[in-house]
């Protein structure tokens, strides 16, 4: 049962990774409201990579704060959550005009701050519905319920909102209100998928943790550095790289879909689809061999597949169908390394410092976050959104050679 409630929260919160950060909003912000994809592209991976810093900054502190209280890990997972919401709602008065870019781009910083500070504390939460011998399994079912459960919502948007002459609540789409509609839609699935989670957790969880009174700043170190860095330091060093490539690959697939092979919003739902079905598959599989062969090995043959996933997308495929074909790839490991990075985490910490060592994690994930959208933004800029993925491999290749230095757990 704690296994279902946690998994839960993936099926909530997915729905704004892939319709906000992913693919609708992302697309609609870049074609209608900046007007141009190739720029378009670039501010939203800037500003991902400013909001990335500013939840690195936080991250650890937020995280002490809730290690403090036996149910603080909850609590402010019901805060933060409750924020995203209500400001993914904003999203609304983000009208197809030039006039609305700084607005839609500070209502995607807020909502996305908010999304990134939930998540510290839902995965902190991990080992409290799980044991050492099935992590792996929890953690998969958790970004696989994920992966599956958006499907619906994905043909809600689809059905009822993109494709049809006459939508809904009678909505102009000459103005693309029903675009700026389906954020509420995502508003809505997250509020009633993780209530029930929140609820669980608050409610029917016991805490007897003990409350750690070392100074926050001095915990925080001796998480990753004890004369030289721990082996926590050492993994989170490892993603610290290899989640830069991450962050574009997820938070750029829509928008170079559209701007490179001209998906319209319509085809860029029908293959979010398609893949989060595959994906679905790949993180449960993924979920069984992480507790079967280690976290470590999982991670090292997801960031070698997707090394060549974007080698294959940026300089080979160029029609639609072989884009569709390597994003089916992706799809099958990019869930798994994700999963695999959250249960390598929480097999490193201490009960007493999931909170603080969720924020690091949070922290090793954005505190570079803006180098993966700066430097793809950029290359974008200057050349092409394929030169612009390119760039990304460096990465994916360094942070293969520091997680080689990682042990199993």
């Amino acid at each position: 049962m704690n296994k279902l409630f946690y998994a839960m929260y993936d099926l909530a919160n997915s729905a704004y990774s892939i319709i906000v950060i992913t693919f609708i909003t992302s697309a609609y912000f870049a074609k209608q409201i900046v007007g141009d994809p190739q720029i378009g592209a670039a501010y939203w991976q800037w500003t991902a990579g400013a909001c990335g810093i500013a939840i690195a900054l936080s991250g650890p502190y937020l995280g002490a704060m809730a290690d403090k209280k036996p149910k603080g890990k909850v609590n402010y997972l019901e805060r933060f959550t409750f924020l995203c919401i209500i400001t993914t709602c904003l999203f609304w008065f983000a009208k197809p005009n030039s006039n609305y870019i700084l607005y839609t781009l500070f209502i995607f910083f807020i909502s996305n701050y908010f999304y990134e500070a939930a998540s510290i504390f839902y995965n902190s939460l991990l080992k409290k519905c799980s044991d050492e011998n099935n992590i792996g399994k929890t953690s998969g079912f958790g970004f696989a319920l994920g992966y599956i459960g958006c499907v619906p919502m994905i043909l809600i948007s689809l059905y009822l909102f993109v494709l049809p002459e006459q939508i809904p609540f009678g909505l102009d789409k000459s103005n693309f209100e029903n675009i700026r509609f389906i954020p509420f839609i995502v508003a809505i699935w997250f509020l009633i998928f993780s209530l029930p989670m929140i609820y669980y957790f608050k409610n029917k969880i016991s805490y007897e943790d003990n409350v750690d009174e070392t100074p926050t700043s001095k915990k925080i170190i001796e998480i990753i550095w004890k004369n030289k860095f721990t082996a926590t330091g050492k993994f989170l060093l490892a993603r610290m790289i290899y989640s830069d490539a991450l962050i574009v690959l997820i938070a750029g697939g829509g928008v170079y879909a559209s701007g490179v092979f001209n998906y319209t919003s319509g085809e860029l739902l029908k293959l979010a689809i398609v893949a989060n079905i595959v994906a679905f598959i790949g993180v449960m599989i993924g979920g069984y061999l992480n507790d079967k062969y280690s976290s470590k090995n999982i991670i090292l043959v997801c960031i070698a597949v997707l090394t060549l996933t974007v080698f294959y997308g940026s300089m080979i495929a160029q029609t639609k169908s072989e884009f569709f074909y390597n994003v089916m790839v992706i799809s099958l490991f990019i869930g798994s390394i994700q999963s695999a990075s959250r249960v390598m985490m929480t097999k490193l910490l201490e009960t007493n410092d999931l909170g603080k060592g969720f924020g690091l994690f949070s922290f090793s994930g954005r505190i570079t976050a803006f180098a993966g959208p700066l430097l793809v933004g950029t290359m974008t800029y200057m050349f092409s959104q394929r030169v612009g993925l390119l760039s990304i491999s460096i990465f994916f290749f360094f942070g293969f050679l520091l997680m080689m230095n990682v042990k199993n757990v």
